[in-house]
């Protein structure tokens, strides 16, 4: 038997081997395939997952756009009806992605009228609700972020906006919420015995009336100004005074607002008027 090597083949002559060729390269190309097979395999595993996490990042930055779109509508519609009574405005919420909830017992709101000596009393102390979207598929944190108005618990009226439009979170979930604080303003109208009177007004939008709502998908929402409550404080000032403070806290945000005040010699009467506009939502076909 003669065995002769010739390039890549190994050629096994004889009477025992039948004149079989055993070549290396034959071996060599499967193996190549393989290992091509395998990475083309862990590219397209890897560009796989990037897409995947690629699309769920721009859908929920479209759903944020969404339920923002859909919460400046509500605002819109609600500060539009606000003060009106029986005025009413009909908002469609567009899917989002994410579950709209009404919280009329959420927001608890205080106001204090202060002289920043030793006078301080409660004008106010109750729930005005909220609104919000709960956003679980938002990953990336916007908590903090407004999108309307600010972090103040308190705005001088016809100033600044009431809304406060804005994230949070709860636990895991944020959320985008839609609540409104409160706007003073003061008047000095004339003189009663011989003092100054000056008549202090407060503006609450609250929605505490309405109904507690959990919703996912698209739906139309009508919004209403159910009624207007007031409740008045009288306060008598025998010495000077030139400056009153409201105080406010609104949920964890704190905020001071000085009111000039209007005195004579014989003092200063104060009125504080509170008026509450209800809004409240409804969900219907059209």
């Amino acid at each position: 038997m003669a065995i002769c090597r010739r390039g890549d083949c190994l050629v096994l002559s004889g009477k025992g081997f039948g004149g079989f060729v055993v070549s290396r390269r034959g071996l060599a190309v499967p193996v190549t395939y393989l290992i091509l097979f395998g990475s083309l395999l862990v590219l397209v595993s890897v560009a796989y997952g990037f897409a995947v996490a690629r699309l769920r990042v721009e859908g929920a930055a479209f759903g944020v756009a969404v339920a923002r779109r859909n919460m400046q509508a509500l605002d819109d519609a609600v500060r539009l009806v606000a003060w009106n009574i029986g005025a009413s405005r009909t908002v469609y919420m567009e899917d989002c992605g994410g579950i709209f909830q009404t919280e009329p017992n959420a927001g608890t709101l205080v106001l204090r009228l202060a002289d920043g000596g030793g006078f301080s009393t409660l004008v106010f102390n109750g729930s005005v609700g909220r609104v919000l979207y709960a956003l679980s598929a938002l990953h990336e944190s916007m908590e903090g972020t407004f999108v309307r108005g600010d972090g103040r618990a308190l705005v001088g009226f016809g100033g600044s906006t009431q809304s406060q439009l804005f994230f949070a979170r709860n636990g895991s979930v944020q959320q985008f919420v839609l609540r409104y604080r409160p706007a003073a303003t003061v008047l000095a109208s004339s003189i009663r015995d011989g003092k100054a009177y000056n008549i202090i007004r407060i503006y609450i939008i609250s929605l505490n009336k309405t109904q507690p709502l959990t919703l996912g998908g698209g739906f139309n929402l009508k919004v209403s100004a159910a009624k207007v409550a007031s409740t008045v404080h009288s306060f008598t000032f025998e010495g000077t005074v030139s400056l009153l403070a409201l105080e406010a806290v609104y949920d964890g945000f704190e905020a001071r607002v000085w009111l000039p005040i209007e005195c004579t010699l014989e003092g200063a009467i104060v009125n504080v008027e509170v008026y509450i506009c209800h809004v409240v939502f409804q969900v219907v076909s059209s």
